[in-house]
């Protein structure tokens, strides 16, 4: 058994991707992975679109010929990903390949006509995948059902399926010297992920927190955006790191913050019904979780009984937020987090073999 993964969009900044190719080396799943070999992009927004055009041109090609030979298995992630598979099917209709589909994101039939051209032609003729497809998931089943609701074909709900993104059983399990953060006069919070201030509440926190000498606000973002760095930079108690790799998110991180912040505004279906991969990261290093009430979803995972706790919060209106009762762990058990990839994904591995 061979299995063909499509992903066009390259792999380091996709952490369930990261994951599962993890999981597949652990089971000894024969696996080819192909992505998209990343132009450096000019300031020319014409030459710009000649090189992504010339990306997709060989991502198209070499994905192809790769399931014109393996005939077999194929996973592919996200509609951009899609049209290789697209294009087989219509040449060789009769094929037994078993089409596997996993959607990182979630986007309306409206929100994809705001999508780039290469992820609405996807999304324009991958639908007639679905009703060939042997699994389909989505991260929650808030966008399963929505996506649902969307495509025209008539789904089997045997292929429907959710796929969480968590972190590994590894990360709970370090042998690393942890500080003593209790002992701490100040109270660490750390961001990791992108940064904006469009669809991130920076300046709601930074209004209450920047300059207290209560905090320390840490970030780790890879940004081009040089006026928001220097912006964060400008508070007294605010540290920019730069980028950070998956992989080394547990040394980095572990035993050295108190609270991991999730501050995304929900400006869309995407984010509102999202549980994003950093609430299950911070839980699993011990960190409590300040998360936006605006992620509906999310929600379905509040601790407040137990830490570390994962509490929603309304940056709105953050001015008002009682610190003292959100940090208070007096007469709370300690309860290592539940939400491990390696689970979850091994229903992918039962269904792929008993295909």
């Amino acid at each position: 058994m061979k299995l063909l993964i499509l992903h066009y969009r390259r792999k380091e900044q996709y952490p369930p991707l990261i994951n599962m190719l993890s999981l597949l080396d652990n089971k000894n799943i024969d696996y080819q992975l192909i992505t998209g070999k990343y132009i450096y992009s000019s300031t020319n927004k014409y030459v710009n679109k000649g090189l992504i055009f010339i990306n997709y041109f060989r991502y198209f090609i070499v994905s192809l010929l790769a399931l014109c030979r393996t005939k077999d298995n194929v996973l592919y992630y996200e509609s951009i990903s899609s049209l290789p598979v697209v294009v087989y099917k219509k040449l060789f209709p009769k094929s037994k390949l078993r089409i596997f589909i996993h959607f990182h994101e979630y986007f309306s039939t409206e929100e994809y006509k705001r999508q780039s051209y290469l992820s609405r032609m996807g999304r324009k003729y991958e639908e007639s995948l679905f009703a060939k497809a042997k699994w389909i998931s989505h991260t929650n089943k808030d966008r399963l059902k929505m996506f649902v609701n969307d495509v025209s074909a008539n789904l089997d709900k045997s292929v429907l399926h959710e796929l969480p993104n968590y972190p590994s059983k590894n990360w709970n399990t370090l042998k690393i010297n942890k500080v003593n953060r209790e002992q701490s006069k100040k109270t660490r919070f750390v961001h990791i992920g992108s940064i904006s201030l469009h669809s991130l509440y920076l300046k709601e926190l930074l209004t209450s927190y920047g300059n207290d000498e209560k905090f320390e606000l840490h970030f780790y973002s890879h940004s081009s955006d040089a006026e928001l760095i220097n912006w964060l930079k400008s508070f007294d108690n605010v540290f920019y790191h730069g980028s950070i790799a998956y992989k080394n998110i547990p040394k980095e991180v572990y035993g050295k913050y108190d609270v991991g912040l999730v501050l995304y505004k929900g400006n869309s279906l995407n984010f509102t019904y999202n549980a994003p991969n950093k609430i299950f990261e911070y839980l699993a290093l011990d960190l409590d979780v300040w998360c936006s009430n605006k992620l509906l979803t999310a929600k379905n995972y509040e601790i407040r009984n137990t830490y570390p706790k994962l509490l929603m919060v309304d940056f709105e209106d953050f001015e008002k937020l009682n610190y003292k009762e959100f940090r208070d762990r007096k007469q709370l058990k300690y309860k290592k987090s539940p939400y491990f990839y390696e689970k979850e994904y091994c229903r992918f591995i039962q269904k792929l073999k008993a295909s």
